[in-house]
């Protein structure tokens, strides 16, 4: 079996898709070389990326056989330890090819390293690797392998006294990356930063630290694994609960790290300025492995879509995946680990049980403080002492589930807030009613209260409806104004009458008369078949058919008054058949634009309607009018607003949430 040079295309020219996590395999082998400091410096003018380590360097020997040996395994040389020599580190290398990753981001790679007096430096080159393998392709048949040998560099920068020099050139993609996002992002991916692992990184001169993962001052509910070191980390006003957890799994396995939520799911998402394409999304727990991160995401290996995971972000170290002696559990492009293998299960087995008690546990804690920031507001700790013990603790619940909700928009949360305390509000109505009956005729201020109680919810709900309705209203005015009139009256006109007069509302029984209408009226009359849409409505005690003409139908008079003595006369009948002869009645015809009526009939014309002998007619934009101006009077003129509107005005214009 030989290997062809091809599989440098499978195992790195195209194997990473970001700069951070290239970066991150050249930060790895700086610390296996024992450096304590590695400077990685963008310099997007200059197209190019420099990391500079102060580490034991290479000499001849090493950069043949061991750094340009693709597959050399670091664990498996006889001659070296497992553990560096000057510092005593675990080593991050284990397959060998965690250095073709920077061919994922640049053309041409230039290495400049020393040790014990040797000075080596060489430039590898994209373009003439692929043309390697492409002699090995054309061969004569015999596919024997070929070698590819970079390019050695004369002189050497003055600036390397020490360790290793790796320049990236002819970057493949521009290199946008602010330093603020770079520094997270290595940030997040490196656990063994500052004085106690005696390992810095810079960019471009600045140290990074624990703190530029920049989430943990996000965290509002905190589980800790192992130690409580994270506690400190995180901001003192946002933190609300910490709990110590347990840290082993069943078969003896330790584990570190951290599971916290966050306040709100939005809070977990980033961006940069300037740079549209790149998003972080930070509602990942990650797996640490030797200090360094072997996979971004456990969560996605849960089948788990329940509230709580949106807020989720953590660290889980579990260095028992990467023992010398076992099988590597890493995949080939480091950025994940063998699903089936039995060490990862039982890790998964651990966290399955942890997140089943961080979301009994969240969900407690959120119905907690929902409750808490709620009754911040004097009138809504009042309603809430006002409720019965047992619906107190409903409406914890009920702020909790509130305040659980993905609800971006402060609006939108008010809203749900509002209808569950008027939803409170109707449970109250009924335990009202159960007590009005056992109250004695003697107690008047007893029913007075609760007579109180019961007209103010009416008044506060029949306030929500108007207010709704005048919101519809408007914008049927306005796509009114934009021809958009025919279309409305099929979807709402139709069957939200009061949309044209507030007196006009749908009743039992209306449906069946408007089929029997429309039955006994189009086998009579076959030619308005394309051009009726007939309403029946009560209204004041009244009988009220509605004929809603198309808003282009204009109608002459003659057809209009044909028409509504037509009406007239099948509404009286169908109403004598059903024993209901003798009863008020009325037709009213709508229509888009009113006729002028005839100097010589009886037929009178106002501004806004026309009335004829047989019925009235009225036009769509004066009766949208006409229903706005009362709706906005009935608002504008509220008065003596009760303890439930007073809630509800509180909810609508006040900063509960904030």
């Amino acid at each position: 079996m030989s290997l062809s040079l091809n599989v440098l295309n499978h195992l790195g020219l195209n194997l990473y898709s970001n700069v951070p996590a290239v970066l991150s395999e050249a930060v790895a082998n700086a610390w296996d070389a024992d450096a304590e400091q590695v400077d990685v410096d963008i310099l997007p003018d200059e197209g190019r990326i420099e990391i500079v380590d102060d580490g034991h360097g290479m000499d001849e020997h090493d950069v043949n056989n061991r750094y340009l040996r693709v597959g050399y395994r670091r664990r498996q040389d006889e001659d070296r330890r497992n553990r560096t020599p000057k510092h005593d580190r675990p080593v991050m290398g284990r397959k060998g090819i965690g250095k073709l990753s920077l061919f994922s981001i640049a053309r041409t790679v230039e290495v400049y390293t020393t040790k014990n007096g040797e000075w080596h430096a060489f430039r590898m080159n994209v373009d003439e690797i692929k043309e390697a393998i492409g002699k090995e392709e054309a061969g004569n048949g015999s596919m024997q392998p070929q070698s590819y040998v970079p390019t050695t560099i004369d002189g050497f920068p003055e600036d390397v006294n020490q360790g290793t020099k790796i320049v990236l050139k002819d970057l493949k993609k521009r290199v946008h990356t602010a330093e603020s996002a770079l520094r997270k992002r290595l940030a997040r991916r490196f656990s063994i930063l500052g004085s106690e692992f005696n390992f810095t990184i810079r960019v471009n001169g600045e140290e990074i630290n624990i703190t530029d993962r920049d989430y943990f001052h996000k965290v509002q509910f905190l589980w800790t694994f192992g130690n409580d070191e994270y506690v400190e980390y995180c901001r003192d006003q946002k933190l609300k609960e910490h709990e110590h957890r347990s840290a082993t799994t069943e078969n003896g396995y330790e584990v570190k790290g951290w599971i916290g939520t966050v306040e709100k799911p939005r809070d977990l998402v980033e961006d940069y300025p300037g740079e549209e394409t790149e998003v972080d999304d930070l509602n990942k727990v990650s797996l640490m492995v030797r200090g360094k991160m072997a996979k971004p995401d456990l969560l996605e290996d849960f089948n788990d879509g329940r509230m709580y995971t949106k807020y989720l972000v953590g660290e889980i170290h579990a260095d028992f995946l990467d023992y010398d002696d076992e099988e590597d559990i890493a995949t080939s492009n480091r950025e994940d680990v063998v699903k089936d293998d039995e060490r990862y299960q039982e890790l998964l087995d651990f966290l399955r049980d942890e997140l089943n008690h961080i979301a009994n546990r969240w969900g407690y804690l959120r119905n907690e403080q929902g409750s808490e920031e709620a009754r911040k507001s004097d009138v809504i700790d009042m309603w809430y002492e006002s409720l019965s013990p047992d619906n107190r603790e409903q409406a914890q619940k009920l702020f909790g589930k509130i305040n659980q909700m993905a609800v971006n928009d402060e609006d939108d949360r008010k809203e749900l807030f509002k209808y569950g305390v008027l939803a409170f509000e109707d449970l109250k109505y009924k335990q009202n009613l159960e007590q009005l009956e056992a109250t004695s005729a003697e107690d008047v201020g007893e029913v007075s209260r609760i007579l109180g109680d019961l007209e103010d919810l009416d008044a506060t709900r029949f306030h929500q409806i108007v207010t709704q309705r005048l919101q519809v209203i408007k914008k049927l005015q306005q796509q009114l104004e934009e021809d958009a009139l025919e279309t409305i009256l099929q979807e709402h006109l139709g069957e939200h009458p009061w949309l044209l007069d507030p007196s006009w509302e749908r009743a039992a029984g209306t449906d069946r008369m408007e089929k029997w209408m429309r039955v006994d009226y189009l086998e009579e009359h076959d030619e308005a078949a394309g051009r009726i849409n007939l309403k029946c409505v009560r209204a004041a005690g009244k009988h009220i058919l509605i004929d809603l003409k198309r808003p282009d139908y204009e109608p002459t008079l003659s057809e209009l008054q044909s028409q509504a003595a037509d009406y007239r006369e099948s509404l009286e009948t169908m109403l004598r058949k059903q024993g209901r002869a003798g009863g008020a009645t009325e037709v009213v015809i709508i229509v888009g634009h009113l006729p002028d009526p005839k100097d010589n009939d009886r037929s009178r014309r106002s501004r806004r309607s026309l009335d004829l002998d047989d019925a009235r007619v009225l036009q769509y934009d004066n009766m949208l009018t006409e229903t706005r101006e009362l709706y906005e009077s009935y608002i504008d003129n509220r008065t003596g607003a009760g303890r439930v509107s007073r809630l509800i005005d509180e909810i609508e214009g006040g900063n509960l949430f904030e």
